[in-house]
């Protein structure tokens, strides 16, 4: 009877561990397939088109409070002038001598000789676009234009006389549009004030004086009785007198 009674008790106790083995199906390990992730395939960027339209904004911040000393009557700045290129295709260098349509620009605002050399280099196969465009007269504050860039001809090169002055000009010179097989989609620049070392008036409204021998195109410096202008902006606050926006049109 003992050993029966031994016998029953022992296949309780097996049956009681058994269960109890079954109760961690809750918590179970997920299998290596749950936690894998699917390798993304990387995605390569479309080609970029041969040819691009930008729109380009020229703004002025040019006025009585931020440029005080000896601010002239009739501020504006000459209609833009510029064209789109390649390194052989630039108009103007600082630390160089400027052309004379570069001059003609900077000390009366014209285009014309500008005009002229600008399509000399288009004969010589440097450039395909001119930019020719009205400037900020009066009390307008901006102006807006497009004008159109390929990737043989990625540079851009803009130009406008600070007017009344003896030969000042603000200007970009070569800017690239197409970088890393891409196209600019937007940028802002500052502009500094240049120098074109033809005339050596000191103030806005100073009477012709030739520079001769002709200078360089330098940032413009001045005494400060004379601008507030150091290194081409504002010797103090380094406020610039105006800005262009390049912005890519779709």
């Amino acid at each position: 009877m003992n050993d029966v009674f031994k016998l029953v008790t022992l296949s309780a106790v097996l049956t009681l561990v058994g269960c109890g083995g079954s109760s961690s199906s809750d918590t179970s390990t997920p299998t290596a397939s749950e936690n894998t992730t699917t390798p993304t395939t990387p995605t390569t960027p479309p080609a970029a088109s041969n040819n691009a339209t930008y729109e380009l904004t020229f703004t002025r911040t040019w006025d009585a409070q931020t440029f005080p000393t000896n601010y002239p009557s009739g501020t504006h700045f000459s209609p833009v002038i510029g064209l789109t290129h390649n390194a052989q295709g630039r108009i103007f260098q600082r630390g160089e001598s400027a052309s004379a349509g570069i001059v003609s620009m900077a000390e009366t605002g014209s285009k014309a000789a500008l005009k002229e050399e600008i399509s000399n280099i288009q004969n010589q196969g440097y450039s395909n676009y001119l930019i020719d465009e009205s400037g900020i007269s009066g009390n307008s504050q901006s102006v807006s234009m497009t004008f159109e860039a390929s990737q043989d001809f990625p540079l851009l090169s803009v130009v406008s006389m600070v007017a009344p002055s003896p030969d000042w000009f603000i200007g970009i010179n070569s800017l690239s549009l197409f970088n890393d097989s891409q196209w600019l989609n937007e940028q802002t620049i500052q502009l500094k004030v240049y120098d074109a070392g033809s005339d050596s008036g000191v103030t806005f409204s100073a009477a012709n004086q030739a520079t001769e021998p002709q200078g360089t195109i330098t940032l413009l410096n001045s005494a400060r009785s004379d601008t507030d202008f150091a290194e081409g902006v504002h010797f103090q606050s380094a406020d610039t007198i105006g800005f262009i926006t390049i912005k890519l049109m779709e």
